[in-house]
């Protein structure tokens, strides 16, 4: 039956220009807690042009987010049972009613999550299948309003249920490899029994922890920051040697590898490379080797930037730090650094 009404209503299935991206079908349900009951969805989304382009910038966007978290179903996972039937049957309107029930039943009893639309896209990447279900979280908006009763008066409203724009990124999803079993999260924490927890890998999915690779450079950079400014007064060739450490480790090997870090920057100070070796551990990273993507050259190529005790900003492109004939950092006798640009062809104020 679900797959008659999908053909009357989809015509062609959405394919993304330049994009390895195919929708075959999707579903929307509304989870407003303010309504007391969700609104469940017993006919499929037109994805024709318009909408289901909306859904392909949220899908591209999301798989390149890099607060994705890479894990897995734990044993016993009813969740995982439940994906498994949905391989077997494909009947994507029932399977994503008990999802999405399940879902509205977790944010009633925890107001402090957000009330959303929950859409679940069947979907196509290369050879592989995938199962999306993306929270468009509500935003506050507003529109204009005319009212001709008495003539023309026009007005702004309040729109309390707007949907996140195609620029905007998602706060919460799930894309599950229907080829693999593997799983892609991006979920937050929200007040739940007085503290904060996430609720997606605890309550619904019941999954392996997992850190997102955004999570663990900022974990190994904070830490790295923290050990330079304690143990070596924050010298500014100390950082350097980080960020250039970070940045050979995703070109060489695309990963974060926390001893060659610590080798790379401590060098032959032990107390001092265990010293951040304990503090990535207590920052919440507890494997020693992170494999990251191209989602995190923003931040691994973003420029350093230095701020004098005089109050003067310098921001150096990370690439050009090593390179003497454009910037040198000169230590004077008297404990000052003196900081030198060369060969500058065009200067441009801003």
């Amino acid at each position: 039956m679900e797959e008659e009404i999908f053909e009357e209503i989809n015509e062609e299935i959405v394919l993304a220009p330049d994009r390895d991206i195919r929708i075959n079908k999707a579903v929307m349900h509304i989870l407003d807690t303010n309504a007391g009951i969700p609104v469940l969805s017993e006919m499929f989304l037109n994805i024709g042009e318009g909408v289901g382009d909306y859904l392909l910038k949220h899908l591209e966007k999301s798989l390149k987010d890099s607060e994705i978290k890479h894990t897995l179903f734990l044993e016993g996972s009813g969740f995982q049972k439940t994906v498994e039937e949905y391989k077997k049957s494909e009947a994507l309107i029932r399977i994503s009613s008990e999802i999405a029930q399940s879902v509205f039943d977790v944010m009633v009893e925890h107001v402090d999550i957000p009330s959303a639309d929950l859409i679940f896209i069947d979907f196509e990447r290369g050879f592989e299948k995938f199962l999306a279900i993306l929270k468009f979280n509500y935003k506050q908006g507003y529109i204009h309003y005319v009212d001709t009763e008495k003539g023309f008066y026009n007005d702004i409203l309040v729109q309390p249920c707007v949907l996140p724009t195609e620029r905007q990124r998602l706060d919460e999803f799930v894309i599950i490899n229907l080829s693999t079993g593997h799983l892609l999260l991006k979920e937050k924490k929200y007040l739940i029994n007085n503290q904060k927890e996430f609720y997606w890998s605890k309550q619904i999915l019941f999954c392996e922890e997992g850190i997102s690779e955004k999570s663990a450079y900022e974990i190994v950079e904070k830490t790295a920051k923290k050990v330079i400014e304690s143990e070596y007064s924050g010298s500014y060739e100390k950082m350097n040697q980080m960020k250039e450490a970070l940045v050979e480790n995703y070109e060489s090997s695309s990963e974060l590898d926390v001893e060659q870090i610590a080798d790379s920057v401590f060098m032959q100070d032990e107390l001092v490379k265990e010293k951040f070796r304990q503090g990535v551990l207590q920052n919440g990273l507890y494997e020693d080797k992170v494999k990251v993507s191209a989602n995190l050259e923003k931040k691994l190529y973003k420029k350093q930037k230095f701020i004098t005790d005089t109050g003067i900003e310098i921001s150096i492109p990370l690439e050009q730090l090593k390179r003497d004939e454009v910037i040198e950092f000169k230590n004077n006798p008297d404990g000052t650094i003196s900081v030198m640009i060369k060969n500058i062809a065009l200067l441009n104020m801003k």
